[in-house]
């Protein structure tokens, strides 16, 4: 684990927002982690307040200013619950900041500007009925998906339960980076890692159908596991060094699967995994492909997890 954490997590005050922090909560080292709890305030423009100058919109400057003093009150609330949720499962009060923001460029814009103030990794709820006005955070975490580069982004789905971690394995440099982020993040000392690789069959792999006997397709899942078993034990390694007992550690080798994403999903649900962890992109030593694309389809797929896309 890294020794000192840095994490945002973008507050919209709905009830999917509160499950990710309580997901914080569980997933990261409390005694060592500083949780920034990030809100974008989506006030009444002055342009429309400017509109009072204007007799028919006149009568109604009153509503609209006690409109946005409620809307603060309701920040202020449910800014205040997701510290104490923090607070009461052991992260010290000096480590939990509230920080709300009116917003400048736009909700996904401000929190993208923000998490490169030196973040380790943002969390954002997959999605949820915002207690703002007009602040849908679904959209907002699909925007941030598509533009977040320089650091982890976890968007977490329902309430998972952050002790058990699978990591999407391909052998390639994105591949080891995800291990490399889950072991210096996640509190290595309780959560327990799975190391999953997928193979996928060879008439799938080539493009073509009914090309090859069994023996070939044989031979192409040995010569892969081949390949791969000692690179997984490579990431295994990492983990180890990173704290993670040698018996919070396992390797998966899912085999003739048409699929690579549905195969880690459906492993994660089957076994109980509440996070899965993929690189954004990479090439593989064992075959080409852009990961980006399973990625994609393990954060359409898992939506009762936390994906974390690195």
């Amino acid at each position: 684990m890294k020794d000192n954490l840095k994490i945002l997590m973008a507050m919209d005050g709905s009830d999917q927002s509160f499950d990710a922090v309580r997901y914080i909560s569980g997933i990261f080292p409390s005694h060592k982690t500083r949780v920034v709890l990030f809100c974008v305030n989506t006030v009444v423009p002055e342009a429309f307040l400017d509109l009072s100058r204007e007799a028919v919109f006149r009568s109604r400057v009153a509503e609209i200013s006690a409109w946005a003093v409620q809307m603060k009150k309701n920040i202020n609330d449910f800014m205040d619950r997701a510290r104490a949720i923090l607070i009461d499962s052991g992260f010290s009060s000096g480590n939990v900041t509230i920080k709300v923001q009116v917003k400048q460029q736009g909700i996904a814009r401000d929190i993208l500007t923000e998490s490169r103030d030196r973040y380790d990794a943002l969390v954002v709820g997959r999605k949820g009925v915002s207690k703002l006005k007009d602040v849908v955070m679904g959209s907002v975490a699909n925007k941030l998906l598509g533009k977040m580069s320089h650091a982890p982004i976890i968007v977490v789905g329902g309430k998972p339960d952050p002790g058990k971690v699978l990591i999407g394995f391909d052998g390639s440099k994105g591949a080891m980076k995800a291990v490399d982020c889950a072991g210096s993040l996640a509190n290595s000392s309780l959560c327990i890692f799975d190391l999953c690789h997928v193979i996928r069959p060879l008439e799938i792999q080539m493009g073509v159908k009914s090309l090859f006997n069994p023996n070939v397709e044989d031979e192409w899942i040995e010569s892969n596991i081949k390949e791969i078993k000692p690179i997984m034990d490579e990431a295994a390694d990492h983990l180890m060094r990173y704290g993670v007992p040698d018996n919070h550690i396992s390797k998966t080798i899912l085999k003739r699967e048409s699929s690579r994403a549905e195969a880690m999903v459906r492993k994660a649900k089957n076994d109980n995994y509440g996070s899965i962890v993929v690189g954004r992109r990479g090439i593989s030593v064992v075959e080409e492909f852009f990961l980006g694309r399973v990625s994609t389809k393990v954060i359409q797929m898992a939506n009762k997890m936390a994906v974390w896309v690195v």
